[in-house]
């Protein structure tokens, strides 16, 4: 028997985890659930899990030599080939278990969606369509290891497809539509990311792996790896009998599973939940009752109960409820209770009870009660987002883009825009499309065996364009002058703020904090929430003021930003009053901050200075952002919108 690699393992061998088991095994009962995300550390077995996962999955029918495993049985949802054949008599069976997909991040669009047979357009003249990976994943599982990391353009793909369960591709000469129904499964490590919004939600489940504490397992788990590397076979025949009781188990649920209902109190209860944990839309509770029934069948039940769905909210709910990045990122289990217990909204403090459950007859119709009277702004908050705007200090980033650029892109990545003539010597990402409509007009002076017969002087390349995020780094006065601890405030609460989309944007932010003698790192550039949240707990403050070596020390991270990724938009926050009193050496502190500050304008980085010494006495400051060829912003008192505002106004211009 030929060696398997270690991500084959069984899949009842080596998932400990019964939460990641669970969220499995119900997507494979009722795929409607909608996939799950697995957020874990490295190495803690995430894709080891989904991939065993095919171990068990039972077989399905599917139409014999069919690119998209269409159902023979379900007529309507044939692709083109299958309704063609099927014109010509009974379409012939088999029955095979569903594939796993997986999805590198590294994918092209046309490696996902599909794209025209390049062999078939050369050789015979013929549109031919080339299918994908979400061909391959028809009625099977796409499997997304990074997902956090997927280019922009790839999540709207698996956005469109998730939510029309069809695949449409209209390109180079080539119009196909077919089905796209799979499992969307991902695995990513919170600290490199968060997941877009969008793609988020449509997760049905989502659970959280942590690394194993308990010595006794550990071993346990050594032992199993060195068995299975030992004798593959073997390890395998030793699971063999629990493999097929599981794949027999989900074959059961998945035969009763259309015979299980909810009854209108469950369902009332799963509806109060939703609405009092404070999730948004209604997708988390379709979700919970899909699950809950699942769930119930997987425990031998036909019956749901109120156990069932106590038992899968926490996988429903996870991803779901955080409203800001200030909210902490771990499950309210006793809210969640009080909510189950109460069959209706938590008992939280400050919100007002839910009107009584509506009794039948009364149409259930939704009220809407809208106050009169006006809001009113905070006057503190008014205040501190009146900033002063000095003119002409800001001519450097009206020429370059900022959180919102698209830029060409030669290494292949990037949804294709247009095409242009091959350069000599440059690597060729051909534009078959544009190649052939070069090549069409001449072929008449030409001779070849193939249908369409191309020179050198008729390829064309794709152009390609790619979103391109800002690495900002708040480089922030954390000495002891008067303030400091306000700004140090609100710099994090800024940090936070533009994490919220920096997934979407491709931005990163960091924070480098001076004090004493020198600057530090707080908070090395990232996308996630959850680092931040772990990094910026505690932010000394107090000593004196080197402003000096908070701008240097910027420079450094931007620098390996640069390096990390050339196509990045640099930003330096500097936050201060500007009254230097320590230098490099034995330099002064106040010459030695404006020569540091003229090295951002030389490396051509986006600089923000922002005065906090209040009106009056903002001539330091206004002469580092002179130095530095970047723009003041005076805010005497800053808060996190005062910043976010300034920052924003700029990045988006």
């Amino acid at each position: 028997m030929a060696r398997k690699d270690a991500s084959t393992y069984p899949f009842s061998a080596v998932v400990g985890q019964d939460a990641l088991k669970t969220a499995l095994l119900i997507n494979a009962v009722d795929p409607r659930v909608g996939g799950v995300l697995i957020r874990g550390e490295k190495g803690t077995a995430k894709s080891t899990a989904v991939r065993g996962l095919a171990w068990v999955l039972p077989e399905i029918l599917v139409v014999d030599g069919c690119r998209f495993s269409c159902d023979p049985a379900d007529t309507a949802a044939l692709c083109p080939e299958c309704a063609e054949r099927r014109g010509d008599g009974a379409l012939p069976r088999e029955r095979r278990r569903p594939r796993i997909v997986d999805l590198p991040i590294s994918a092209t669009e046309d490696r996902v969606v599909g794209t025209i047979d390049l062999e078939a357009a050369l050789k015979h003249g013929e549109r031919r369509f080339d299918a994908g990976l979400l061909a391959d994943a028809n009625r099977g599982l796409l499997y997304v290891d990074e997902v956090n990391l997927l280019d922009d353009h790839l999540v709207d793909t698996l956005l469109d497809a998730a939510a029309s369960g069809t695949n449409i591709v209209e390109r180079e000469g080539v119009c196909f539509e077919h089905a796209a129904r799979f499992v969307l499964v991902g695995t990513m490590n919170p600290e490199e990311g968060d997941v877009r919004p969008q793609l988020l939600d449509r997760f049905g489940l989502c659970v959280d792996v942590e690394g194993i504490a308990d010595p006794t397992a550990r071993v346990e788990v050594l032992k199993r790896r060195r068995t299975f590397e030992d004798d593959p076979a073997g390890f395998e025949r030793a699971w063999h009998s629990e493999q097929d009781s599981l794949r027999e188990r989900l074959a059961h649920a998945i035969r009763v599973l259309p015979d299980v209902e909810l009854d209108d109190d469950l369902l009332f209860l799963i509806a109060s939940v939703c609405s009092s944990m404070g999730v948004d839309g209604h997708r988390a509770d379709l979700v919970m009752g899909r699950a809950a029934a699942a769930f119930a069948v997987l425990s031998g039940r036909r019956e749901v109960t109120a156990a069932d769905i106590r038992a899968i909210a926490p996988m429903v709910l996870a991803h779901r409820m955080r409203k800001t990045p200030f909210t902490d990122q771990s499950f309210d289990a006793e809210r969640l209770e009080r909510a189950i217990t109460a069959g209706g909204p938590s008992e939280t403090e400050g919100r007002e009870e839910s009107p009584p459950r509506p009794e039948p007859g009364d149409g259930y119709a939704a009220r809407a009660e809208v106050s009169a009277e006006p809001v009113s702004a905070d006057p503190a908050s008014a205040t501190d987002v009146a900033a002063e705007l000095v003119a002409g200090m800001d001519r450097m980033r009206r020429s370059r883009a900022g959180r919102r650029q698209e830029t060409t892109t030669d290494d292949r990545t990037g949804r294709y825009v247009t095409s242009e003539p091959a350069r000599a010597g440059a690597p060729v990402d051909l534009a078959l499309d544009a190649t052939i409509r070069a090549a069409a007009p001449m072929q008449r002076s030409r001779s070849g065996d193939l249908a369409i017969n191309i020179e050198p002087a008729d390829i064309r390349t794709k152009v390609r364009k790619r979103r391109v995020g800002a690495s900002i780094v708040f480089c922030v006065d954390a000495s002891g002058s008067m303030g400091a601890a306000n700004r140090m405030e609100a710099a994090k609460a800024a940090v936070f703020e533009l994490l919220v989309d920096a997934y979407q944007r491709r931005d990163r932010v960091g924070l480098v904090a001076f004090r004493g003698e020198a600057a530090e790192v707080v908070l090395q550039p990232t996308a996630s929430v959850e680092l931040a949240q772990l990094k910026l707990r505690t932010l000394p403050t107090g000593g004196a003021t080197p402003v000096a070596h908070g701008i240097l020390k910027s420079l450094e991270v931007l620098a390996a930003e640069a390096r990390r990724d050339d196509s990045i938009v640099p930003w330096l926050v500097l936050l201060t009053d500007g009254k230097a009193n320590v230098g490099i050496g034995d330099g002064l502190g106040s010459e030695d901050a404006r020569t540091a500050a003229a090295r951002l304008k030389d490396a051509a980085i986006h600089t923000l200075v922002i005065d906090t010494s209040g009106l009056g006495s903002g001539a330091s400051a206004r002469e580092l952002a002179r130095a530095a060829g970047g723009e003041y912003v005076r805010i005497g008192s800053p808060s996190a919108s005062a910043l976010v505002g300034a920052v924003r106004e700029r990045l988006s211009a």
